[in-house]
């Protein structure tokens, strides 16, 4: 199946395969700091497949329905799994997590019913920020936890002074990406729903 595929579909699917050895490490006791800076090397890694299968999409100009449907399967994989572990490990408030997954099953049902009706609802500006700083915050989230530290989102703001200085940067860039995130994430909500109201007949 690989030989049939192009380049940007291979490196989608080399980021899906990289979800789960990305939980595994990430699963392994956080006492053990190897394994938390391989998930961290891991997620880089499978962010950049991301930047790299876009790019290579739009230069060469190849678009096909698998492409479509897997690359943003594969980010919200990726990020999925970043934000649950992240909260199980006491990172990531539980309801930041629940807006960004939540968010993602209510848009994927928007562009299923779309592509039912013959409509491409597809990522406009807020879904690439979004995605952008929800990658950004994961990756300095474990960046945090790979340093020793259980301090969680938005710590920095009480706790400045009890950390170190690398601890202290992961924690305030995690803080800030992540909120941009949020609200990118209501932001491409609403402009999914507009985009929806205005294009789709439900009535069909």
């Amino acid at each position: 199946m690989l030989k049939k595929m192009n380049l940007p579909n291979k490196l989608t699917m080399l980021r899906i395969v990289l979800v789960p050895v990305f939980i595994v490490f990430m699963s392994l006791p956080k006492e053990w700091i190897w394994p938390m800076w391989t998930a961290f090397g891991i997620f880089i890694a499978a962010a950049i497949t991301d930047f790299l299968d876009g790019r290579i999409s739009r230069k060469k100009n190849i678009v096909t329905k698998f492409g479509k449907i897997m690359d943003p399967l594969a980010d919200k994989m990726l990020v999925s799994a970043g934000f649950i572990l992240l909260t199980g490990l006491g990172v990531v408030p539980a309801w930041i997590t629940a807006i960004i997954i939540l968010r993602d099953f209510f848009v994927n049902a928007l562009r299923m019913f779309g592509s039912d009706n013959g409509k491409d609802l597809a990522a406009g500006l807020s879904g690439k920020i979004k995605t952008i700083f929800q990658l950004v915050g994961v990756i300095f989230g474990i960046l945090g936890v790979a340093l020793g530290s259980t301090n969680m989102f938005g710590e920095f703001i009480s706790g400045a002074m009890a950390m170190n200085v690398w601890v202290l940067m992961a924690n305030i860039g995690m803080t800030v990406s992540i909120s941009v995130a949020v609200i990118a994430t209501i932001w491409s909500m609403v402009d999914y729903i507009v985009r929806f109201k205005s294009d789709i007949n439900v009535e069909e």
